[in-house]
């Protein structure tokens, strides 16, 4: 009895935890578009709670050595608009290889299987592909007073990435529903998916400026990493 609630209440604080990183991050990307300095300012808020609530944070170096060459090779040829691309592109894929992880992790917490094959992992890996083939059709693009740039793409590309996204996402849309009828679907995983295709759409997918999609993408996984938790304080006074 006592470890089903548990086990329920670990899955309403992850499920808790998924919406209020993605509001979050929408609030913020929102005001990044009106005040970007008000944004910056926020995004360090946000760095330092989290690194407050980490208690020693521990960097991967290694992991960034690899991009940061790369960016180095490209800038040397092409000049600081590809290097910025070559960034772009790798904190694109490290954030969705991030949150195939987290769905993995807490399809395991919560006991659901989670999915091995390549098929139904497809649409998890949709939706940046779509925000990263509008980028490249819409590019250049100025970050943060840097010019960004990627190889340019026909308007082909990111209507093929839209209806393999909506593909995906139709079918993904259906096993849940399947799932749910059946009794079998776990909500903290399917919230979370949920909140990651709406937070790559909302920052790269829907033609608005990339430097806001960034700054909430930021927003994103520092608000995940470290929750804002507003305790009431229920002291009696005399």
């Amino acid at each position: 009895m006592i470890d089903a609630a548990q086990s329920q209440t670990a899955e309403r604080q992850a499920i808790e935890r998924s919406l209020l990183a993605f509001l979050i991050a929408a609030g913020v990307g929102a005001i990044s578009l009106l005040s970007p300095p008000l944004s910056f300012l926020l995004i360090a808020l946000l760095g330092a709670h989290a690194l407050l609530q980490s208690g020693s944070p521990r960097i991967d170096a290694w992991s960034c050595a690899g991009p940061i060459l790369a960016a180095l090779l490209v800038g040397a040829f092409v000049g600081v608009a590809g290097a910025v691309g070559v960034l772009f592109v790798w904190r694109l894929f490290a954030d969705t290889r991030w949150s195939q992880a987290e769905a993995d992790r807490l399809a395991l917490t919560t006991g659901a299987p989670a999915p091995r094959n390549l098929m139904t992992r497809a649409h998890l890996w949709l939706s940046p592909l779509y925000g990263l083939t509008l980028v490249a059709f819409t590019a250049p693009h100025m970050v943060a007073g840097l010019p960004l740039d990627l190889p340019h793409l026909p308007m082909l590309a990111p209507m093929i990435a839209a209806l393999l996204l909506a593909a995906g996402l139709f079918d993904w849309g259906m096993r849940c529903a399947v799932s749910w009828r059946l009794g079998e679907l776990a909500p903290a995983p399917a919230m979370h998916l949920l909140t990651h295709h709406a937070i790559f759409i909302v920052a790269f997918g829907l033609g608005l400026d990339v430097s806001a999609g960034i700054v909430a993408m930021m927003a994103w996984r520092l608000a995940y990493a470290a929750p804002l938790r507003i305790q009431a304080n229920l002291t009696a006074v005399p």
